[in-house]
């Protein structure tokens, strides 16, 4: 969801930098901001007991995150963390709020905004329940896969690593597993780009 700038200024919102690798919060800390994504991109995931990193989602800019837990008043779930160099604009929850008293419309779209993210977490959840790397990726490019109304195959904007992170493989097995699947027709790979 994006709120105009004007307006998150206006309610006391601050632009803060955030370098590549910088934390936003983490994993179990308690929510006090509306974060909202000026330039750059951040990644939310999830890390399980051995240490191993699963995305959640990937936010570029114009989007907002970690909104959900905020509004429940518990603690985060995940990890908020700058993939590139970042600017944020911060709300304190209670201004944030003012905000939605104050422009019930920004509701309604959170609402959609919401929904969407609810649809694809539920398309996510078929990738983790696929057998073979090549199911798992396949699902992940289809569920991720911008709609071509021509049918032709399209350029993938996630890095091997991200398709990795976002699968539950290891980046060697999705390595692999694309070249299979470009052998076989499934993606094409031209100049190290790939594309489904």
């Amino acid at each position: 969801m994006q709120i105009d700038y004007d307006i998150l200024v206006t309610y006391g919102g601050i632009a803060r930098k955030f370098e590549k690798g910088a934390f936003i919060f983490h994993e179990d800390a308690m929510p006090y901001y509306y974060y909202q994504i000026l330039s750059g991109e951040i990644r939310i995931f999830s890390t399980s007991a051995d240490g191993k990193e699963l995305n959640q989602g990937i936010f570029k800019p114009g989007q907002s995150f970690g909104e959900p837990p905020l509004l429940l008043g518990k603690a985060y779930p995940s990890t908020a963390q700058a993939t590139a160099d970042s600017v944020i604009v911060k709300v304190r929850k209670e201004h944030f709020l003012d905000i939605l008293h104050d422009y019930p419309e920004l509701v309604n779209k959170m609402m959609y905004t919401f929904a969407e993210r609810i649809y694809n977490k539920s398309a996510s959840v078929q990738i983790w329940v696929q057998h073979t790397p090549e199911e798992k990726i396949f699902q992940f490019l289809k569920t991720n896969k911008q709609h071509s109304h021509n049918g032709q195959m399209e350029l993938v904007c996630y890095t091997r690593q991200q398709i990795a992170d976002f699968t539950g493989l290891r980046v060697e097995t999705v390595i692999r597993t694309l070249m299979r699947m470009k052998a076989k027709g499934t993606v094409k790979i031209k100049d190290h780009k790939l594309y489904f």
